[in-house]
Parts: C-alpha cells; sequence; structure tokens
C-alpha cells in the first residue's frame, strides 16, 4: 500500500510525471500548466468558461493546500527543493493566467506564449522576493519563489498590455 501511495504523490509533486523530464523538468511543469490553463479556457461547458479565472486560481489554492503536506515525504525522499517537484511551476503558471481572466484580458496566442516565457523567465531568475521566499524552510519555500514568478509575470503582461507592445 506504501508504493501506491509514494506513486500518488509522486505523481502529484510531479504534475503527472512530467517532473521527471531528464532536463528542465521546470519548463515541463510549467508546460502541463499551460496546457491544463488551456484546456479549463477553451472548454465546451459554458458554466466552467465563465468561472475559468476563478477555477484555476482556486486550483492553485487546493495544488497549495496539498503541496504543502506532500513536500516533507518528497524532500525525505529526494532531497531539499527537489527537480521532480513542479507542482510549484503548475501553480505559479495558473496565478498570472487566472488573474488575466479575470481582469477580462483576451487570451490571444501572444498572451500564452508571452506567460509562459516570462513565467519561466521569472521563476529562474528570482527576482526579489522570489528568492527570499526560496530559502524559507520546508513546502512554503518550494512553492512560494513560483507564487512570487508568477505575480511577477502577472504585473509584466499588465504592463505590455498597458503600454500597448503587444
Amino acid at each position: 500500500m506504501s508504493e501506491s501511495k509514494d506513486l500518488i504523490k509522486e505523481a502529484f509533486v510531479s504534475f503527472f510525471f512530467l517532473g521527471r523530464a531528464p532536463v528542465a523538468p521546470g519548463t515541463f511543469g510549467s508546460f502541463g500548466s499551460l496546457i491544463l490553463a488551456y484546456l479549463v479556457v477553451t472548454t465546451d461547458n459554458k458554466n466552467i468558461v465563465d468561472y475559468s479565472g476563478y477555477l484555476l486560481l482556486g486550483l492553485s489554492v487546493v495544488f497549495y493546500y496539498i503541496g504543502l503536506q506532500i513536500a516533507p515525504w518528497c524532500e525525505e525522499k529526494y532531497g531539499k527543493d527537489p527537480g521532480i517537484y513542479v507542482m510549484d511551476e503548475v501553480i505559479g503558471y495558473l496565478i498570472p493566467i487566472g488573474f488575466l481572466i479575470i481582469f477580462g484580458v483576451d487570451l490571444t496566442t501572444n498572451i500564452w506564449i508571452l506567460s509562459f516565457i516570462s513565467f519561466r523567465i521569472f521563476d529562474v531568475l528570482k527576482i526579489w522576493p522570489a528568492k527570499d521566499l526560496e530559502n524559507m524552510k520546508g513546502g512554503h519555500g518550494i512553492i512560494l519563489d513560483d507564487v512570487a514568478a508568477g505575480f511577477q509575470t502577472l504585473i509584466f503582461i499588465l504592463l505590455i498590455l498597458q503600454f500597448n507592445i503587444i
């Protein structure tokens, strides 16, 4: 039974094993999050589409809570802030997309691409306060730097839109 529980935990933290990618697991996890967000936004179910921004933000909160519970197991098994743990990228990427939808931004192809690339850049660069948040202990340290990258991405895209750059 413990093996199957471990498999479920690993499937969660690696976002269906995308975190097992041999290179750039964070990018794969972010791309998985993009696909999830795109599927939610483009579903034929009008009830979901009407509330898709709130749904994505709600998912990020639920994933955060579950991720905190599983983080000690993951760090014990794989070490501090392990690469396999890409649920933090999923959480972080859902934040700008959710808010952009709530703010009424038309999610054009350019916005999808810009949000993905800018999120990855902010996540890798760890611009303040992300680096400080990453240094926190446990699950908060694993996840909060990506939450910061998500908000940095949101601000960046809103500025780009405000100044009609795209």
